[in-house]
């Protein structure tokens, strides 16, 4: 007997569906990634934000140090060179 062939239908369609499917798979795959990278990439703002913050003060501390040493030190030599300046004067009242 002959044997019977049997026709597939919807095979088109089929195979249209799943590389609409493989495809839409894709896409989910790619924008899973970018929305991962992008709360990433928030993160890593707002460390560095914090970060600046966290050196503008301490920036600001070291600054402000380094004019009261400076300001110390100016006056200690102020006083010096006034000290030195100073003529000696002789027990009778009189100046060298």
């Amino acid at each position: 007997m002959a044997e019977a062939t049997k026709i597939v239908k919807g095979g088109f369609r089929a195979t249209l569906a799943l590389i609409f499917s493989l495809f839409a798979l894709v896409i989910s795959i790619l924008a899973f990634t970018s929305s991962r990278s992008e709360e990433t990439l928030k993160a890593r703002i707002q460390d560095m934000q914090a970060t600046m913050e966290k050196m503008k003060t301490d920036s600001a501390e070291q600054l402000d140090k380094l004019r009261n040493e400076t300001a110390n030190t100016l006056d200690k030599i102020s006083k010096t060179i006034k000290k030195e300046n100073v003529p000696e004067q002789s027990p009778g009242g009189t100046t060298n």
